[in-house]
């Protein structure tokens, strides 16, 4: 069977998420691609997994870079006579959640919400929960509404919880 994602002419939260399941269905072919492949190596054989190696003892620099779920992750070394000396990782939600940059143009998650249609049915304004705009802040990230801050007007609405923030009850 054939599946094909297109581009939506309207991007939401829910197409972000549409959008991660084609890729869930991708990457998991690849794997299995690569799986039957080990097999074959090890039909034939060539069953070598490792190499060896020696940590080196001078001042060395290092970095990797991954492409994560939620962006790009990089990993940043320093190493003095075979010790790590400086480790930092920089996470996707580091840029993800990052408020504007340089130019004034807000980072992806205030864009995210900036249209984002308000659904939620409440009659006073302190009953607003601002469930929508965290819906579409995870569909970026699942952990990102447990620390997202929404001001409105007066009023800055603000979730502090210990489990999944599944939903804005509390």
């Amino acid at each position: 069977m054939d599946f094909e994602w297109k581009i939506p002419e309207v991007w939401n939260a829910f197409e972000r998420n549409r959008a991660r399941a084609y890729c869930m269905g991708y990457n998991l072919m690849v794997a299995y691609t690569m799986v039957l492949k080990a097999f074959d190596y090890l039909r034939k054989g060539e069953d070598k997994v490792s190499t060896q190696f020696e940590v080196p003892k001078g001042e060395r620099i290092g970095v990797g870079f991954w492409g994560a779920g939620r962006g790009y992750l990089s990993h940043h070394l320093t190493l003095d006579n075979g010790a790590i000396t400086n480790y930092q990782i920089v996470t996707p939600s580091t840029f993800n959640a990052s408020p504007k940059d340089p130019f004034g143009n807000p980072g992806p998650y205030e864009e995210s919400v900036l249209n984002t249609p308000i659904l939620e049915d409440y009659s006073r304004p302190e009953d607003f929960t601002g469930v929508d705009m965290l819906r579409a802040i995870r569909s970026f990230d699942p952990c990102m509404p447990c620390t997202t801050h929404i001001y409105g007007g007066e009023r800055e609405i603000v979730r502090e919880v210990n489990t999944c923030a599944c939903s804005a009850e509390g």
